[in-house]
């Protein structure tokens, strides 16, 4: 099954299952007044429908008459900004404190747009309220806003209309609807549609998404040709994939739905946006089983950030995980691992919007693919928050731990490699390696990254979860010393600022023959001081932890390490600096228990 297809599929599922999902010829959007008319179209009152009891006003989506819009004037209808309904916007008020709203060339020649297309749409209407609606357009000037009394907080806000005496607004009434659905315009021809198969007008241009990280503010397209070099046969625009206009407006529908935060289906992985969704299934529970599904995968791959944007809907999704942990959804858990689930990765490119991958899986292969990826994290000791989402490793090879910094396409790369059961990508444990050399910085998840990466290359344990004094690996030999020798001059001088980790880890890493030998005569002068300061349990101990590790290692050690025994050293670092070892003297576990740098 294509993505349009399947996007084509869950529309039809959420109509079926009662959701706020666009008809055709209807968007959402943001309405934050109502403008009441009497029969004769003077203006009563500007009523304001947010909800305030947020920090900030919260103007609710209304599925309103659809208008696509660039930088042109296009008049929405029966609704719009102020600009275009009353000829009136704050934009043009100079420093924002002006008693007079702008009424600028732009706004003037916006309002006319309005009226002039409204008073040609309702000429002939016979419907009341569209009737006072055309002649509220044709006596208001702009001049009258501060007449009327109306609030400047509605400045700049989209506005609707209801005729006084009425429940619904005027574009609910049923002669207002046959409009909305006479001005949708049919496609360009006739063609077979890609995908549905059906004979029939097809969409010239195809639908634009917002809510893709990084993509176009105005909305950016999947499908597109817009230039020479992609069109073939002299086929123009959409005709070049044609897609019939229920097709691509059903598919368009259901994409945004996904893409918006509040439904719970899609989170960010770098630079790659991921939606998500389930087949509904009968045999498999339904509507029921598909949400479930859906659910659990949000507390798979859902990020803190974006889980709490907002206060209200974190409490709802935390209500949904907890019944899901809790098996208090129904369907059977066995039923679930057959239902079908479906996950795009999308990212920005230029105008459109370019897939990065595109998954059909039962939810049990995902699900094992999942359980995999947290088994290859596992590392000991664990980090503080062991749940943490894929999105937080992105973060460790990031400058500065800043979004903007996290290498472009990481994020798909991981998000294909954890579903699909794949390899990592190759770039993850240089961009690992590379931030630890720059920053020194070896925590719990760097090091189980390196583990994780070199594990599943190799298809085989060769980097292992907690300290494995047996291990041979000259790599991971060599990080267990680094961390001794670094122990042993901390030892002989507590409070120490910067330890031989800042200014030999680099080297030690990539080129152990050139500094081990200096690094080893350093610590044997470091533990001489601990024998004499400190007692000779302490120094004893490590001299034979030390020596132990030498004894396994070859008289020439190696001149330079590849990235992958890079990886092996750092997690060997990791294991021994941070492990406690039970023969270990009272002194030697002070020092450990108070050294908690990597344990973030």
């Amino acid at each position: 099954m294509t993505i349009l297809q399947s996007l084509v599929g869950l529309y039809d599922r959420l109509e079926r299952r009662g959701e706020t999902i666009p008809k055709q010829g209807y968007a959402p959007v943001r309405i934050g007044f109502v403008l009441e008319l009497d029969r004769d179209g003077q203006p009563l009152s500007l009523i304001d429908i947010r909800d305030h009891s947020q920090r900030k006003p919260v103007a609710p989506n209304l599925l309103m008459p659809a208008v696509s819009r660039t930088s042109g004037i296009r008049p929405a209808f029966l609704w719009d900004k102020t600009s275009y309904v009353f000829g009136v916007t704050g934009l043009e008020g100079g420093d924002g404190k002006s008693l007079l709203p702008g009424q600028g060339k732009r706004t003037l020649e916006e309002h006319d747009a309005f009226r002039t297309e409204h008073c040609e749409a309702l000429r002939d209407a016979d419907d009341e309220g569209l009737r006072a609606l055309c002649r509220f357009l044709t006596s208001w000037t702009p001049d009258q806003w501060s007449v009327a009394g109306f609030t400047n907080d509605a400045l700049d806000q989209n506005v609707a209309f209801r005729l006084k005496g009425d429940q619904g607004r005027i574009d609910e009434r049923d002669a207002a609807k046959r409009l909305i659905a006479a001005r949708v315009s049919p496609g360009s021809g006739e063609a077979t549609c890609l995908v549905t198969g059906d004979v029939g007008p097809f969409a010239s241009l195809q639908p634009q998404f917002k809510g893709v990280v990084g993509a176009q503010s105005s909305g950016a397209s999947l499908v597109s040709f817009n230039a020479n070099a992609f069109e073939s046969y002299g086929l123009e625009a959409g005709a070049n994939a044609p897609v019939s206009d229920v097709a691509a407006f059903k598919y368009g529908a259901a994409l945004n739905w996904l893409l918006d935060r509040s439904h719970s289906r899609t989170l960010r992985l770098g630079e790659t946006t991921v939606v998500f969704w389930a087949d509904e299934r009968s045999e498999a529970g339904g509507e029921e089983a598909a949400k479930a599904v859906e659910e659990d995968l949000w507390a798979a791959l859902g990020n803190d950030e974006e889980k709490d944007a907002d206060a209200e809907d974190s409490a709802k999704i935390g209500t949904a995980l907890q019944d899901v942990k809790d098996l208090r959804h129904p369907p059977d858990p066995k039923l679930q691992r057959e239902t079908r689930v479906h996950i795009l990765g999308l990212s920005p490119n230029s105008g459109r919007i370019a897939v990065r991958f595109w998954l059909v899986d039962t939810f049990g292969h995902l699900k094992a693919n999942l359980d995999r990826h947290s088994g290859d994290m596992e590392i000991r000791p664990p980090p503080r928050n062991p749940d943490q989402k894929a999105n937080a490793l992105l973060f460790e090879v990031a400058v500065q731990r800043k979004a903007e910094n996290i290498p472009p396409r990481l994020g798909g790369e991981l998000a294909r490699a954890i579903l699909a059961g794949g390899r990592y990508p190759s770039t993850f444990l240089s961009a690992v390696v590379g931030r630890i050399r720059a920053d020194k910085d070896v925590n719990a998840n760097r090091a189980a990254l390196c583990k994780a990466i070199l594990n599943r290359l190799y298809d085989q344990e060769v980097v292992p979860v907690a300290l494995d004094p047996k291990n041979t690996n000259p790599a991971y030999r060599l990080g267990r010393l680094f961390a001794l020798i670094e122990g042993a001059q901390k030892a002989a001088l507590p409070g120490i600022k910067a330890t031989v980790k800042d200014r030999f880890f680099g080297a030690a890493c990539a080129t152990p023959a050139r500094v081990f030998p200096l690094l080893h005569k350093n610590a044997m002068n470091h533990l001489a001081f601990v024998r004499k300061e400190r007692g000779a349990g302490l120094a004893h101990w490590m001299e034979k932890e030390i020596g132990a590790i030498w004894s396994g290692l070859s008289d020439d050690l190696p001149r330079a390490l590849r990235l992958e025994e890079q990886g092996r050293f750092i997690a060997g670092y990791y294991h021994q600096r941070f492990s406690k070892a039970d023969d270990a003297p009272a002194e030697a576990k002070a020092v450990l228990e108070n050294d908690t740098e990597g344990a973030a």
